[in-house]
């Protein structure tokens, strides 16, 4: 049992603009963000910055020491269909082209937070927004 209601994600790579911006966003969302070492315990969720193919899988290896079942998602400088499909296969839970909409970055992130109400199934590329579902699914 957590000790604290408030999520953390944990950030892997970026710089202090992309932290910043991941802090606004996050902050919205009630998801505290770390970089580096978590401050404690499992982050409930971790995202990993990459901006060149070579370093995914080494990223991809330390998100998962540092949060085994937690999930991963993969934060890309562009769209990258190769580099998407690689992240997924190699055990990311999704991934985000940055500079696309702010929106779609919310969706991905409440998403993929373990107990969040707006955790919904999740496809391989991206969420379902909650605003498609059937209200009698």
């Amino acid at each position: 049992m957590k000790s604290s209601s408030i999520a953390r994600a944990l950030l892997l790579g970026g710089d202090a603009s992309l932290s910043s911006l991941l802090m606004d966003v996050l902050a919205e969302l009630g998801i505290a963000l770390e970089s580096g070492a978590p401050a404690g315990g499992c982050p409930d969720l971790v995202l990993v910055h990459v901006e060149r193919g070579e370093s995914l899988q080494r990223r991809l290896q330390r998100a998962r020491e540092l949060s085994p079942q937690g999930p991963i998602i993969v934060l890309l400088p562009f769209a990258d269909e190769r580099l998407m499909g690689l992240a997924l296969r190699l055990g990311a839970r999704d991934c985000f082209a940055l500079g696309g909409p702010l929106g779609e970055l919310r969706r991905v992130l409440l998403a993929h937070v373990p107990g969040h109400p707006s955790s919904v199934f999740i496809s391989p590329g991206g969420a379902v927004p909650p605003s498609t579902e059937s209200p009698h699914d």
